[in-house]
């Protein structure tokens, strides 16, 4: 169960949900998703094998719709009866299953992507202006969601964390007993990207205005404001002075954020350098990879993002703060470089040392591809998940 959509998946909880159905239909399982309807889509269709319910639930795309609780519920309920189902996974912090308060339930694994006690220390005490809507909703209804929160873990049978930085958040903030959670990454379908490693990026650097001999920095994620994005603009007139030619490539859906990041290239003089690319469809994704020198994700809070393995796959060498979550698929100087949240000295040095030497890059490069090819691939976490789902119903 999700509110986002298997077709239109928006950020990583959303991309979770579809590769995870997919991968588990590859493996013969009859799966259905619940999903919130979005852009008229159909209220049926099957997407690679999976079955797609759409429940229409009006209103901004927010983690906290009482409308698409009750809609799902019914939808649910509606299925169960024609044919029952073996098990349920909600996804938190979506608590998509929260509408399901029902005699008879299924056994219910819930998949933690992140906790509100985290959410609101990466927020801070920040201005609500710089917050998007979900942030806003955190922040001020923050006693409900750690009650929904506390009760949908209680409930579930088996919780399955992305990171090892998450079980001990669920320990710690929820005191929930370690034996009741396992450790399964999220993943991604590493063909798709290992592809872009050699793809003609000639047709996408005309069309952003990039110059053949330009050298891309690339974000690609959320404008929230604890991915810090902005971090990379504060960066980027340390890196020009030594790589003229570099151009920061921001890729995310336009909010207020976005007007905050090209003030600050304003007021720095670098708005020449940086270009924003509001969001682009999940399959125009690997370009982007394809077209970067390197990624950066100088994130405050992470579960354990998909972006950093998918640029990995690509082939892209990767910087990124040193944060629970990233320090699991990061061993730095190894498969990527890390950062101090919030030390720009330190971004733009490991920027420069990616940009200015060719071996340490591809070296980066090949041991980060292995990797995720090793251990991040959709076949192995789908297995993983599979075997954990088997030792509830059996």
């Amino acid at each position: 169960m999700s509110q986002e959509d298997l077709v239109k998946p928006q950020g990583g909880t959303g991309t979770y949900v579809r590769n995870m159905c997919i991968a588990l239909a590859a493996r013969g399982h009859d799966v259905h998703a619940i999903v919130r309807q979005r852009d008229n889509s159909p209220l049926f269709e099957r997407v690679d094998g999976v079955s797609v319910h759409r429940v229409v639930a009006p209103g901004p795309p927010v983690l906290y719709s009482p409308l698409y609780f009750w809609r799902a519920r019914q939808k649910f309920i509606e299925l169960h009866r024609a044919a029952p189902f073996h098990i349920v996974q909600g996804n938190l912090p979506m608590m998509s299953t929260w509408g399901l308060r029902i005699a008879n339930l299924p056994p219910v694994i819930e998949t933690v992507h992140c906790t509100v006690e985290e959410e609101l220390r990466a927020i801070g005490q920040r201005s609500l202006r710089r917050l998007n809507l979900n942030e806003i909703l955190t922040r001020c209804l923050a006693p409900v969601i750690r009650h929904r929160e506390r009760y949908l873990l209680q409930r579930a049978h088996y919780v399955i964390a992305v990171s090892k930085g998450l079980k001990r958040e669920l320990i710690e903030h929820n005191n929930y007993p370690a034996e009741r959670v396992d450790v399964i990454s999220n993943g991604i379908d590493y063909a798709r990207f290992a592809k872009a490693a050699g793809e003609d990026t000639t047709g996408l650097r005309k069309r952003l205005g990039i110059a053949s001999d330009d050298r891309v920095i690339l974000y690609l994620g959320r404008l929230m404001e604890r991915k810090r994005a902005i971090d990379l603009v504060r960066a980027l007139p340390r890196i020009l002075q030594r790589v003229p030619n570099a151009r920061l490539v921001i890729v995310g859906k336009r909010n207020p954020n976005a007007l905050r990041i090209e003030q600050m290239a304003r007021e720095l003089g670098v708005e020449e350098r940086v270009i924003l690319v509001d969001h682009v469809p999940y399959r125009e994704v690997p370009a982007y990879y394809a077209l970067a020198d390197v990624y950066c994700l100088p994130s405050a809070y992470e579960g354990f993002p998909f972006t950093i393995l998918e640029a990995m796959a690509a082939g892209t060498p990767v910087v990124a703060s040193c944060i629970p979550g990233i320090d699991e698929q990061i061993v730095p100087d190894e498969t990527g470089l890390m950062h101090p949240v919030g030390d720009i000295e330190a971004i733009a040095q490991h920027v420069l040392r990616i940009l200015q030497d060719r071996q340490l890059a591809d070296r980066l490069a090949s041991a980060a591809r292995r990797l995720v090819e090793e251990h991040y691939n959709w076949d192995v976490i789908g297995s993983r998940t599979e075997q954990a789902f088997a030792s509830v119903v059996a």
